[in-house]
This record gives structure tokens, C-alpha cells and sequence, in this order.
């Protein structure tokens, strides 16, 4: 597919010598000028019924985010047959073809339907035309399409977008100007420049998954006479790696970083100090995504979803961890009753809480043996787990029960449950939006 364009703008170069090897007395070029162009009005339609080929050759393409637009540079290519431009070859030494500037001759009126810069017609530049001794005429003018692209942003930063280029006749009907599509697809013709290790330095951020153009034809009911236009269907894809750095890695270690509030004892104030760095990092990276995805209000991507459902999942954990640090810290004069605290013994069991089950499970007799009857909680910064078990002051004794490490075994206890429940909800996310990560 690659070979034809490059075939053609090699005819092209071709046809320029040629011409200039058949135009060898100007004095001629100069008559069959003067005589295809003394009584022809480029204004009016060549035919009743004029056939114009079109197809199209694909030079370049990027979807512009901010206005929801695909640009294509493009070259577009027209052939149709004048009657008014007929000669014989013989009668002018033998020219059959001559090249004339686009502004002298008549052209089909096609124009994008779904123009994104409405009201600016595409620009020919100084673009030539080859007519041919049968009258027929080739067309094929370099422009820059830039027509419209509702973007879906759902699958965000993996979306994939069904771009449509609408082309046809802005004021005559199918009988007057009939479009023909020579192929149904467009040809890519992109040079690509690829290293030693094998790296492709021209591939952009999107790539052009599929594209093909179909030929419709429409009647209205105001209109007895049908009206025709070509669709030019591209299926774009985002492809940045980069993305995979900044965006992706970055959800998923926040998502995994709330996990250290819970793994941090009921009693450390650190909890809600960290839950604070963590939710300021959502909120930080929802404001970046929202700065590169700002362009699509009607669709959320998925990412985004996760990260906000992360955020309240951090604010919860932030009311978890407050909630344990006054039960760890807070001074008690009376511990659980025992209907409480059996079940939590043996929860705490089940939950590998082996230390804090082994503080709040001494017998009577074990307290009386360690000859410190316990007159008022501990239940601060200070008091920390032996590795027997027990817990002890910082250079204070060793305390074997109190009241408040009841509560402080229902703080590690609702601790641990919270922490089970989120690596659950966890799993669940990455597994529901696995297909964003």
C-alpha cells in the first residue's frame, strides 16, 4: 500500500520532464492554452452528470485533546473528465497532458461536512492541475483536514476513538456531482525513521488501528433528487508509554500505600499523620488527571473512578484510625465485661493478635505473682509490647493488666478487621478496573 503513493509522486516528478520534453516550442503550449481557455467559464459544472473518483492518501494524523478534533494532513485525490478540455495531440506537437494552476479551472465544490474550524474552506495552496488530451482532469491537493471527534475517555489512558470525515458537495445534488470511491480504504504513506536498536522515532502518541471509506447516498424529503457524500471512518488508538509511569503506577502504589494506616500499631499517632500525606496525594493526583482529561465532561475515566473511590476509602481509614487511637490512649477506670471481651480474645486468636490476646488474658493468680496490682492505665505513647507478651514502660515497670488494654486489645481488633476488609475492596478494584492498568 505504501509503494503506490510513492509510485504516483514519482509519476508526478515523471510527468514534469515529460512535459517539458513535449512543450520543447512554448509557442504551442502557449496556443493550446489560449485555445482550451478563450470561451471556458470555470464556474459552471462540466456536465450534467460529472463522476468524480476520490480517494485518499493518508500523510499524517493526531487528535487534537482541547478540542476534540482529529487533524489529518492528507493528500486527496480527485479525478474527473471535462468535455470543454478535449484536444487532439497531433494538432499541438504531440502535448497530451499539460499542468494548469488550480484557480483557472472548474472543481467539485467538496467540502468537510464536520469541519472543526467552521467556516474556513480547505486551502489548495498553489497547487496544479494535470489535464489530460481526453478531459480528464487530476487533482491531488496536500491539505490539512481538521473535522471533529466526540472523544470517549472511559478506558482513559488506553481509549480508542471512531473518528468519521464526512466529505461531499456543499450545494449540488448526486445527479450533478457523483462522488466514486476509487478505494475503500485510504492509503498510509507515513516515512518512518527507525534506530539501530530498533526504535520508531516517527510513531506518535496515537496509532491508526483501522480506517476505510464508504460512498452514501441520502434523500430527503424536501428533495426528490438524491445527495451524496464519502465517510472516511479512522479507529485511532493512544498509544503513550509514558502514561504507564505517570499515571498508572502512581493509582495503584496509592491504592496500596493506605495499607501501611493499618498495618501501623492502634496506638501511633502516625496513623493519622500518614492517612493526611495520602489523602493529599489523591487529591494531588486527581488534580493532574483532571488537568490532562479536563477536554471530555460527559465521560469519567475508570482510572479516575478508582482513584476517587481511594479517596474516601483514605478519609475512612482516617476516622478508623482516630477512632482507634482514643481507644489505645484514652485513660479507663473500667474494662470490657467479659461478654465483650471472651469474643474478642478469640478473635484476636484468629487474627494473629497473638500479643495483645496474651496482655488481656492473664489469670488472677498470674497478677497476683507479679506484685503490681495495677492503680491506673498506661495508655500512652510509653507503653509498648514485650516480646513475652506483657507490656512495659519506658523505664517503668512491667504491667501484667489494666482496664485500658481491654481496650486497647478492641483497638487492634477493629484495626485488623479494617485492614482485612480493605485488602478485600482492594483486590476488588484492581481486578474491576484491570482494564485501565
Amino acid at each position: 500500500m505504501t509503494a503506490v503513493p510513492s509510485v504516483f509522486a514519482f509519476g508526478l516528478v515523471l510527468f514534469g520532464f515529460s512535459c517539458s520534453a513535449q512543450a520543447y516550442d512554448p509557442h504551442i503550449v502557449q496556443k493550446l492554452h489560449n485555445d482550451l481557455f478563450a470561451n471556458y467559464n470555470m464556474h459552471t459544472v462540466p456536465s450534467s452528470n460529472t463522476i468524480v473518483k476520490f480517494r485518499m492518501n493518508i500523510k499524517h494524523f493526531d487528535m487534537v485533546e482541547e478540542s476534540q478534533a482529529l487533524m489529518v494532513d492528507s493528500w486527496i485525490v480527485n479525478e474527473w473528465v471535462d468535455p470543454r478540455l478535449r484536444w487532439e495531440p497531433e494538432n499541438y506537437g504531440g502535448v497530451f497532458k499539460i499542468s494548469v494552476p488550480h484557480n483557472m479551472l472548474w472543481k467539485p465544490d467538496l467540502d468537510v461536512y464536520n469541519n472543526a474550524n467552521v467556516g474556513e474552506p480547505m486551502s489548495y495552496g498553489n497547487t496544479l492541475l494535470i489535464v489530460f488530451h481526453d478531459g480528464r482532469v487530476l487533482f491531488v491537493p496536500p491539505v490539512r483536514l481538521h473535522f471533529t471527534c466526540v472523544m470517549d475517555l472511559t478506558f482513559w489512558p488506553h481509549d480508542t476513538h471512531n473518528c468519521t470525515l464526512t466529505i461531499g458537495s456543499w450545494i449540488h445534488d448526486g445527479i450533478t456531482i457523483d462522488p466514486q470511491v476509487m478505494h475503500d480504504k485510504p492509503e498510509m504513506d507515513v516515512n518512518k525513521l527507525i534506530t539501530q536498536d530498533g526504535k520508531n522515532l516517527t510513531r506518535g502518541m496515537w496509532d491508526l488501528l483501522d480506517a476505510n471509506i464508504t460512498r452514501n447516498v441520502r434523500v430527503y424529503d424536501c428533495c426528490p433528487e438524491p445527495y451524496i457524500d464519502i465517510k472516511v471512518s479512522m479507529l485511532v488508538s493512544r498509544n503513550a508509554p509514558a502514561y504507564d509511569w505517570t499515571v498508572k503506577l502512581p493509582a495503584v502504589g496509592l491504592c496500596i500505600l493506605t495499607l501501611v494506616v493499618f498495618l501501623l500499631p492502634p496506638a501511633a499517632g502516625e496513623k493519622v499523620i500518614f492517612g493526611g500525606l495520602s489523602l493529599i496525594l489523591d487529591v494531588m493526583f486527581i488534580a493532574y488527571t483532571n488537568m490532562e482529561i479536563s477536554n471530555a465532561p460527559t465521560h469519567v475515566p475508570l482510572i479516575v473512578e478508582m482513584v476517587c473511590e481511594q479517596l474516601m476509602l483514605v478519609v475512612a481509614s482516617i476516622v478508623v484510625a482516630a477512632l482507634t487511637l482514643r481507644m489505645a490512649r484514652d485513660p479507663y477506670t473500667k474494662g470490657l465485661h467479659n461478654v465483650i471481651k471472651r469474643p474478642l480474645i478469640v478473635v484476636s486468636y484468629v487474627l494473629c493478635l497473638h500479643n495483645y490476646k496474651n496482655i488481656v488474658g492473664f489469670t488472677r493468680w498470674e497478677v497476683s505473682r507479679a506484685h503490681q496490682p495495677y492503680a491506673r492505665t498506661f495508655k500512652s505513647d510509653e507503653l509498648e509490647l514485650g516480646e513475652n507478651g506483657t507490656t512495659h514502660l519506658y523505664g517503668g515497670p512491667e504491667v501484667t493488666t489494666s482496664p485500658g488494654l481491654d481496650w486497647l486489645l478492641l483497638a487492634a481488633v477493629v484495626d485488623r478487621v479494617c485492614l482485612i476488609v480493605y485488602v478485600a475492596i482492594f483486590t476488588i478494584n484492581m481486578l474491576t478496573f484491570s482494564a485501565v492498568l
